[in-house]
């Protein structure tokens, strides 16, 4: 007995330099690594070939760290994937509806902008006119520089829609990539020697819980009656339609509920729409047409963005009856 515990304390002796220097090193590849999209990003999935190419045709492009809501409104800012960025945040649409342009990139190609009326959709790239200023969107893998190896078309449509706005300044905006007003935490600041001695008292710790934490006999299985978690069914149905991309049942399903809060079932939405004085009646017309279209191919873009509209639609009525309830309470 003594023996095999002499044997995996030495084992256990010699797996901790092992340990230590594995995680040592995976630390520093971290640390050292650049985040995907970024513009000074060499491999596969920088955007550094699309960037320079640009500085090639002598358009006026910089990078840039300063947040978007802090830059000029005749400016071009190229917002990627990563990071915090909410592109329906208030200081975002305050600035692009005085007059800022944002291309905002994402990862499939799938964005919800809840503002802008009536996208224009070209290929990849979809135009949204706000206010004064506009939202490009469209898929970060297209300027990576692996997809320029393989075609370049995709990049090309997004250059030229960029190319149409007279000469702005361009701006890659990284602030997402790279938040500098972030605070450097306590372990940052604890030299290498302080944090072997971490590890090594962790580690210790951990062995001394375990042969101390030994159980004696053979476990016995406690079987426990889960308890369900509310709205369980919604849930599933909801992940199997996403898994199964069946956006034109989900589109569906949201536009008959809104049929019914609005009890029109037999009358025409636009009809309720302007008897009861409604906001937004061009989004109700969007809608009411998008969902009574025989058309016989509509991409998945073209459905989130009728959800995201009947969302809108759901929230005025419930707007609606809270200032009847809340009448109703004065009274």
């Amino acid at each position: 007995m003594k023996v095999k515990k002499y044997r995996e304390l030495i084992i256990f002796i010699i797996l901790i330099p092992i340990f230590l220097f594995a995680a040592f090193f995976v630390s520093s590849r971290m640390e050292n690594q650049l985040p995907a999209y970024s513009v000074i990003n060499k491999a596969s999935l920088g955007s550094s070939v699309f960037y320079e190419a640009m500085k090639k045709l002598n358009m006026p492009v910089e990078r840039t760290l300063k947040p978007v809501e802090e830059q000029d409104y005749n400016t071009i800012q190229i917002v990627v994937p990563g990071g915090k960025f909410d592109v329906n945040s208030s200081y975002i649409k305050s600035w692009v509806n005085k007059g800022g342009v944002l291309v905002r990139l994402s990862a499939g190609n799938i964005h919800i902008v809840d503002y802008g009326v009536s996208p224009d959709i070209r290929g990849g790239v979809t135009f949204y006119k706000y206010g004064k200023g506009a939202v490009i969107t469209s898929d970060a893998a297209y300027i990576t520089n692996k997809a320029l190896t393989e075609n370049t078309s995709n990049a090309y449509s997004l250059l030229s829609e960029l190319s149409n706005f007279n000469n702005r300044k361009i701006y890659f905006n990284e602030t997402n990539l790279f938040q500098s007003n972030v605070r450097a935490s306590l372990w940052d600041y604890i030299p290498l020697w302080g944090r072997f001695l971490i590890f090594q008292f962790v580690l210790s710790l951990a062995a001394f819980f375990y042969y101390k934490g030994k159980r004696f006999g053979r476990p016995i299985a406690l079987y426990e009656e889960t308890e369900r978690s509310e709205n369980e069914y919604l849930f599933s149905a909801s992940a199997l339609f996403r898994q199964a991309k069946s956006y034109d049942l989900i589109a569906e399903i949201y536009y008959k509920n809104l049929l019914i809060q609005t009890k029109c079932l037999q009358e025409s939405l636009i009809d309720y729409w302007e008897r009861e004085e409604l906001p937004s009646l061009n989004k109700a017309k969007q809608v009411y047409e998008f969902m009574n279209n025989s058309k016989a191919e509509i991409k998945a873009k073209e459905y989130i963005q009728i959800i995201t509209t009947i969302e809108q639609l759901n929230r005025i009525l419930k707007k609606r009856r809270d200032s009847y309830w809340k009448t109703l309470k004065k009274i």
